[in-house]
């Protein structure tokens, strides 16, 4: 059995809480059936009982422009001085919830030019999708007799020498 003085016990387990909660990276859990980021879950209880829908029942697109997003995303990425390759699309499948609030789990799909699956490097993955996290003006969605809803939506980043060229939907 490992013995240790208590004083650096304390220090060890202090630094450990301290760890979890500082801000970080997503983490990233890549499964036979897909890859996720940030796979807690944060549902608000008011939505808990809401039906989920997709975004395009409800119009559940965000509100600015794609060509907007494409500009803010470049200039993003540009900020952390990273040069990033690759070409294809980097796509994020998540959650809106009843309120207009993007909740964390996210599914990450990433495919050639071509639409065939594969890697583009992590950090590129990251950094797009700590961009996601600051657009927060995420709509609240109706059904067509008017209750609040969920809604599954998508956010795909068109990657041409690891630039940002357009943002869908």
């Amino acid at each position: 059995m490992l013995r240790m003085p208590k004083q650096q016990l304390r220090q060890i387990l202090t630094l450990l809480f301290l760890l979890l909660y500082l801000p970080g990276h997503s983490q990233n859990i890549v499964l036979p059936d897909g890859e996720y980021l940030d796979t807690t879950t944060a549902r608000n209880p008011a939505c808990a009982k809401t039906p989920f829908v997709v975004y395009f029942n409800v119009d559940g697109k965000y509100p600015r422009s794609s060509a907007t997003l494409v500009e803010e995303a470049n200039l993003f990425l540009r900020g952390k001085n990273q040069r990033y390759t690759g070409s294809g699309y980097i796509t994020f499948r998540f959650l809106v919830d009843c309120a207009g609030y993007r909740q964390p789990k996210t599914e990450v799909l990433q495919t050639d030019a071509s639409y065939q699956k594969i890697h583009f490097r992590k950090e590129l993955v990251n950094e797009l999708y700590a961009f996601l996290k600051t657009l927060t003006s995420w709509q609240m969605a109706t059904l067509p007799n008017g209750a609040s809803t969920n809604y599954y939506t998508y956010l795909t980043f068109k990657i041409s020498n690891g630039k940002v060229v357009a943002v869908i939907p």
